[in-house]
């Protein structure tokens, strides 16, 4: 679990850089499908609620850098074209092995957003093949 924990901070960076269109703050419900190579029938989904307050989404990318501080991640290219982005990005682990991941976000609205990533790893080859898929909907205001 703590690859996917990885993998979804990775896969992460560059949906939050993102420009357009601007999401709404409130609380957003990540829903994340995990498949590897070699791998039948990938992990479990995943599902994680997120508040995103104002001032988060602000500077979303930096919000997510810094819940990781043990990677080192970079975009090294992004696109935007309307409501879609693509992007690649490499993060460095503490080890000196490099993580590299290239997708799409798909914006369907200031509420929700789809992302499909793609990784690959030469320090560790079972990441290469691994796609992230991640569908976010906001769902309501924040609670406290």
């Amino acid at each position: 679990m703590r690859i996917a924990s990885v993998l979804f901070a990775a896969a992460l960076v560059p949906v939050l850089s993102a420009q357009a269109p601007t999401l709404k703050p409130g609380q957003y419900e990540l829903v994340s499908e995990f498949s590897m190579a070699g791998r039948p029938g990938g992990l479990p989904a995943r599902k994680d609620l997120h508040c995103y307050t104002a001032r988060e989404l602000q500077d979303l990318a930096a919000s997510v850098a810094k819940s990781n501080a043990k990677q080192n991640c970079n975009v090294l290219n992004s696109k935007t074209a309307g409501s879609t982005m693509t992007f690649t990005t490499e993060c460095v682990n503490p080890d000196g092995s490099r993580l590299t991941s290239s997708g799409e976000v798909s914006f369907t609205s200031q509420d929700s957003y789809h992302v499909v990533v793609k990784m690959s790893s030469e320090a560790n080859p079972a990441l290469n093949g691994t796609t992230i898929k991640i569908t976010a909907k906001r769902i309501g205001d924040c609670t406290k």
